[in-house]
């Protein structure tokens, strides 16, 4: 009621950053809230035409010291089948407004990167578990789309990805491969901070039942690229349904 939205009974929580929250009350409203003070901040409204699904990120720019919000959009397939490439925008405190950019690095010429999955904020950079697809396929069939880790340089404004550790696309034959992705997308892959350096943790393979968990840490990350490093490996837990890092 404070800022103006009814009816308001469990907002999401986006991301969070130097105790400041993300948050999404409902539709496309934004929210951020610090605690410490208790003080909370609507958004303005989106200035991109309406769309099929988005993803946000939310953190700290180091070089402009300012935090900054960024939305993905998505939209449907076109008549003649093409998936439009995302439109992004981004939120700026210091402006208080929303500006569109260049969704360059999220495109090739026959492929597009989507954004899916916000998991954290980490020194000027923002993670997502997304995916790429081809352009011109049916419309977001799970099974075209080639699951990543998708990351924006909240001080150049650039996205970039890192493919999974190798063992992530080692389905079992006659699998379900859909089900499958969409299991660990939602419920048991984790971008996490582990003795200061990014690291994956989830299953280690694609499968609704694995034979393990791992951790793999991001050695040799400079901001666009790495690679996977297995460091921990250990057992589905008996009784345990979900395991949270």
């Amino acid at each position: 009621r404070f800022i103006g939205l009814e009816g308001v009974e469990s907002p999401s929580i986006l991301g969070h950053c130097n105790g400041i929250v993300c948050l999404s009350p409902c539709s496309d409203n934004l929210v951020l809230c610090n605690p410490a003070i208790k003080e909370i901040k609507l958004l303005p409204k989106s200035g991109l035409p309406d769309w099929w699904g988005c993803a946000v990120g939310f953190g700290y720019d180091p070089k402009s010291k300012d935090y900054k919000v960024s939305r993905i959009a998505t939209y449907q397939a076109e008549i003649d089948g093409l998936i439009p490439p995302p439109r992004v925008e981004i939120y700026t405190l210091s402006t208080d407004s929303w500006r569109e950019i260049k969704n360059n690095s999220l495109e090739t010429d026959t492929t597009c990167f989507f954004p899916d999955y916000f998991q954290m904020y980490f020194q000027g950079i923002c993670f997502w578990v997304g995916y790429e697809q081809p352009k011109q396929s049916v419309e977001y069939e799970d099974e075209e789309q080639k699951p990543m880790v998708i990351f924006f340089d909240t001080g150049d404004e650039i996205f970039h990805h890192i493919l999974f550790p190798d063992s992530f696309y080692m389905y079992e034959e006659g699998s379900a491969y859909a089900y499958e992705m969409s299991y660990i997308m939602y419920c048991d892959l984790r971008i996490i901070l582990w003795n200061g350096f990014i690291a994956l943790f989830g299953f280690n393979r694609f499968s609704a039942f694995p034979d393990s968990y791992g951790l793999w840490v991001l050695d040799g990350f400079d901001g666009a690229k790495g690679s996977w490093t297995k460091h921990l490996t250990f057992e589905p837990l008996v009784r345990i349904k979900r395991v949270l890092e």
